[in-house]
């Protein structure tokens, strides 16, 4: 049997199909009462709309595309629900790319929106991308607008990031109230905004404290547990080893944490750890990590709307927004013991992969997290 069609829709409830086409757009023009009872119906006779067809009547074709490097993160996953849920009032369909930091993913994504005729993208750009990757959407009026990360040559696009810089001396300033004065960067990579944004704030921050800030203090690596603990390994092989760390998420602080500890050093008491993202697990972990919250959440829907301005205004000018991070104090940045107090690092060996385990608030100190205990955290480099 085939659907319904508006016509008949119309026929049924005495109406003409174009009120009954208006109903359907939610449009002021139409009483309250008579949308109602066209959604009423439509749902009861199992109509669907024609989005082609709409989309040569309108012009309007109500395709987003959305493209990040690893929407499996929490941090990424929230934004991304924030997105959909703000643009599902508008009737909007959400089509998702994970570029994985290739910019050949993300030219194919963009390409792929181009033939769809979509309206309009976010995007957290990969190392390596130019405004020139959007010229497909740009060039038949499609905005694109930047999320979490931007391109600094594109000045005139819109964006809604966190403010990193914010975020990392609110970090170091933590550290240095419990009486740190040997830290440590962990995480990130050059190349784009977030992390350099961070590594200047961490460098400028010392340098304000009086502190040695050579970039030797940043060992860079991709914002992934293993990669936390291996590059926290380097840190405390130095001499004399940092009594601070700054991470660039809470995914290479958890890694750092298990690195202490492996080498005989209490993360908190001995050494003091802070990440950036406000995960689940931060909280759980033992001790808890003093972390600096991102705003996933907010992002997103300041994002949604940002994007939708921009269809509805393409001439407006540019909007710019930073959102600020807020600090969470827990027990891996408590004060720091008088130095006779803390043991020398236990000798460096090769230690086999830990085992998967779910962190656990028990004050047992647990065994190292793993990728496979701990919901990812946030991967914005």
């Amino acid at each position: 049997m085939a659907p319904p069609t508006q016509r008949q829709i119309a026929e049924k409830l005495g109406l003409s199909p174009a009120t009954v086409s208006l109903a359907l757009r939610d449009s002021p023009m139409i009483a309250q009462a008579t949308r109602a009872l066209v959604r009423a119906a439509v749902a009861e006779a199992g109509y669907v709309p024609n989005v082609a067809a709409s989309a040569l009547r309108t012009g309007r074709t109500r395709i987003i595309g959305v493209s990040f490097h690893n929407i499996a993160h929490q941090f990424f996953a929230e934004m991304l629900i924030a997105i959909e849920a703000e643009l599902a009032v508008d009737g909007v369909a959400v089509f998702i790319n994970n570029h994985g930091e290739d910019p050949a993913s993300l030219a194919r994504f963009v390409a792929s929106l181009a033939a769809h005729g979509a309206e309009g993208l976010l995007v957290s750009p990969p190392p390596g991308a130019t405004p020139a990757i959007f010229a497909p959407l740009r060039d038949r009026g499609a905005p694109v607008v930047y999320v979490s990360r931007r391109l600094r040559e594109d000045a005139h696009a819109d964006y809604v990031v966190n403010a990193d810089a914010v975020a990392i001396r609110r970090a170091v300033a933590r550290l240095l109230e419990t009486g740190r004065r040997r830290l440590a960067l962990l995480g990130g990579m050059a190349g784009t905004t977030v992390a350099e944004d961070r590594a200047d704030s961490f460098f400028a921050a010392l340098a304000e404290a009086g502190l040695p800030a050579g970039p030797e203090l940043w060992l860079q690596c991709r914002p992934r547990l293993a990669e936390g603990a291996a590059v926290a390994r380097r840190a405390m092989a130095a001499a004399p080893a940092p009594d601070g760390l700054v991470c660039f998420n809470d995914l290479v602080a958890f890694g750092a944490m298990n690195t202490l500890r492996a080498l005989g050093l209490e993360p908190g008491l001995h050494v003091g750890v802070v990440g950036v993202g406000g995960t689940d697990e931060a909280a759980a972990f033992h001790p808890g990590l003093t972390t600096v919250l991102d705003n996933p959440a907010s992002i997103g829907r300041t994002a949604a709307g940002m994007l939708r301005a921009r269809i509805d205004a393409p001439d407006a000018p540019p909007r710019h927004e930073t959102l600020d991070p807020k600090l969470v104090i827990r027990g891996s940045c408590r004060s720091a013991p008088p130095q006779a107090d803390a043991p020398e690092p236990a000798p460096q060996q090769a230690s086999p992969d830990p085992v998967p385990e779910q962190a656990s608030p028990d004050p047992a100190p647990p065994r190292p997290i793993t990728p496979g205990g701990a919901r990812a955290a946030p991967d914005c480099a």
